[in-house]
Order: structure tokens, then C-alpha cells, then sequence
């Protein structure tokens, strides 16, 4: 029986002298500490930065209460919770100070968008956010040019909360995790809810896909 080829991390930037790490373990730690499994030589990474597991041939990512932070596509991992990470995926510690790319020799093919002739999307609604491609559909539509990183990265957790109230901090958070506990102002804040309204609002003056929660936050029915 043919051996399955096993997953690895391709490094795009952070680490010299390593271009692959072979995930060939049904867990591997990666870390500062010469106890990891993966030895990663920054001064950013954590002692125990984020651990890798593959389990009936998928594979998880968390992070381990880093100082740091470990980001999957330009999200931060919330400490000790899984998430599953697919071919192609991006996986950056500290931001962006060491970066790999997932790759999984048998992973399911991604369809190339531009294959598709036209630029519609099956209607899911006025507003679809793709998290793994972080592409934004409105209203069937892509949204071209593609929201910067910090506008998706706010959109997102709105959209991933729908139905709930996300709090000021919580986009803080997300959008500019490089503040740390500096925070950021609410005029900041509400600059990009604007632009974010520009774009995906039919009326921006009378938004009903991002309301305002007066005090508080935001939030998408």
C-alpha cells in the first residue's frame, strides 16, 4: 500500500536556514524551547508557540497562550482552541514576524474563482464573507478592489458573530492586534465601520447589515 505523503509547513519568512518542516507526528509543538518537537529560532515565538495535530487525516491548529500570538489567514487564534487548517493555508506568529504556508500533499483542490465565467457566487444572502480566501461577496457581487486587511479582518468578526453585539474592544482587537493594551479610539474605529458601510451597504446613511449598538459596539442582524 502506497504510504500518504505526509503535511508539512513551508517557510515564507522568519526563519533562516529552514525551508520545510515535515509534519510526520500525530502532534508536533512549535517553539523557542529545545523541548518542541519543531525548534523555531526567533526572539519573537514563545518557549511553546502553537501545536499542529492530525487526527484521520486532518490536521488542527492552536495556539498555546503564546506571548505573541499564532494568526491562521490573518486571524488570531483565541489560546487552546482548535481550529482546522487546510492546503494553501497561511499561518503566522507574532503579526507576521515568521510566516509558513500550509501544504498538504493530498489536500482537497481549490477551485480557481476566475475559472468561472462572470463574477457571480451562488446567493447566500446579501453578504458573504470567505474567510479562507478573504474575499467579500455583496450581493452576489465580489467585491473589487478586495477590502484591505485591516477592513476585512473587522468585517469578519462581525459577520462571524452575526446575530450577536461584538464590542468596541473586539474589533479593536481584530483589527489592530499590533496595539496590544494601547487600544484604539472609537474614532478610529468608527472610520473603518464607515468605509465597511461604504461598500457592502445599499444606503450607507441607513445601514442594516452593520448597526450601531449606542455604548457598546456593533452588531449584524
Amino acid at each position: 500500500m502506497k504510504e500518504r505523503p505526509n503535511a508539512s509547513l513551508q517557510i515564507e519568512r522568519g526563519l533562516d536556514g529552514i525551508s520545510n518542516i515535515s509534519l510526520d507526528t500525530p502532534n508536533v509543538v512549535f517553539g523557542s524551547s529545545s523541548s518542541s518537537n519543531a525548534v523555531l529560532p526567533n526572539s519573537f515565538v514563545s518557549r511553546r508557540h502553537f501545536q499542529v495535530r492530525s487526527q484521520d487525516g486532518v490536521h488542527y491548529i492552536s495556539d498555546l497562550d503564546s506571548t505573541n500570538g499564532t494568526y491562521l489567514n490573518g486571524e488570531r487564534l483565541v489560546p487552546n482552541i482548535e481550529r482546522r487548517v487546510k492546503d494553501g493555508d497561511l499561518i503566522a506568529l507574532a503579526t507576521d514576524q515568521v510566516v509558513f504556508r500550509f501544504i498538504d500533499p493530498v489536500g482537497t483542490e481549490r477551485i480557481d474563482p476566475s475559472s468561472f465565467t462572470g463574477n457571480a457566487r451562488p446567493s447566500q444572502g446579501d453578504l458573504v464573507v470567505d474567510q479562507a480566501s478573504r474575499e467579500v461577496w455583496v450581493r452576489g457581487q465580489r467585491q473589487a478592489p478586495p477590502l484591505s486587511r485591516k477592513e476585512f479582518d473587522i468585517l469578519e468578526i462581525i459577520h462571524r458573530n452575526k446575530g450577536d453585539a461584538v464590542s468596541r474592544e473586539d474589533i479593536g482587537a481584530a483589527g489592530w492586534p499590533e496595539r496590544g493594551d494601547a487600544g484604539v479610539s472609537n474614532e478610529e474605529i468608527d472610520q473603518y465601520i464607515l468605509r465597511l458601510r461604504r461598500v457592502i451597504e445599499v444606503d450607507p446613511s441607513h445601514p442594516k447589515l452593520i448597526l450601531t449598538l449606542r455604548g457598546f459596539g456593533f452588531r449584524m442582524p
